[in-house]
């Protein structure tokens, strides 16, 4: 009788374990990003459309500071990043709200903030210096407010799909552009001469709004 109930009481612990574990196997966690900023501005996400994905040709993820596991609080730069979509890769890797654009209309001009750097002290965007690096700062740093100016160039009708585009500097006349590397490595961002023949596909930008349990801030997603 006592073999008996210790085996009823060994499936009731292995019963247990195996239903914790499938509850928790469609939890989204974001540890990564909750042990760097918690600041939430929200009991829930806003609309993720406002806030969406920069992409690169290669559908890489274009990324500022804490809108991808790949760059922390502390990066200032802008990066390609491979691409990831929330909860489909457990908790390796998440997805995170985008940017936000802004845009004077008589102007023509966008200027993009990056909506997850919560905890950095203020709005930032994303500019460019007069030696043509690519970074986050904030407007009131910067030497030149045209330095957070972009301007989108549609590209030749051959290429003018998917919502592609060039993003011209209104400080420097440059087109953003993805440098080097593969698609699966983490990439910089910075500007070169444009080449609006769609020569340099690396120059080519669109936004998406496809993704879906998205987190806006730690421990909060859109799903």
């Amino acid at each position: 009788m006592d073999r008996i109930s210790f085996s009823l009481h060994i499936v009731v612990i292995v019963l247990v374990v195996f239903c914790s574990n499938v509850g928790n196997a469609g939890k989204l966690n974001s540890e990564w990003l909750c042990s760097q900023c918690t600041k939430c501005e929200a009991s829930q996400c806003p609309a993720s459309e406002a806030y969406p994905h920069m992409t690169a040709w290669d559908d890489t993820l274009i990324a500022a500071a804490l809108q991808s596991d790949y760059v922390d609080i502390r990066d200032r730069g802008i990066y390609s990043v491979p691409k990831m979509k929330g909860g489909q890769s457990h908790n390796k890797y998440n997805a995170y709200y985008g940017w936000k654009s802004t845009s004077g209309s008589a102007s023509g001009y966008h200027r993009f903030s990056n909506y997850m750097d919560k905890c950095s002290g203020g709005q930032n965007y994303m500019t460019v210096d007069e030696h043509g690096k690519v970074a986050l700062h904030s407007l009131r740093s910067l030497e030149n407010i045209a330095q957070a100016d972009w301007k989108s160039i549609n590209p030749p009708k051959a290429l003018n799909h998917r919502e592609y585009r060039f993003w011209v500097s209104h400080a420097t006349g440059k087109c953003l552009t993805v440098f080097g590397g593969k698609k699966d490595e983490k990439r910089l961002v910075g500007v070169s001469e444009c080449k609006f023949d769609g020569s340099n596909p690396y120059q080519l930008f669109a936004f998406r709004f496809h993704y879906k349990k998205a987190f806006c801030c730690c421990g909060q997603n859109n799903e």
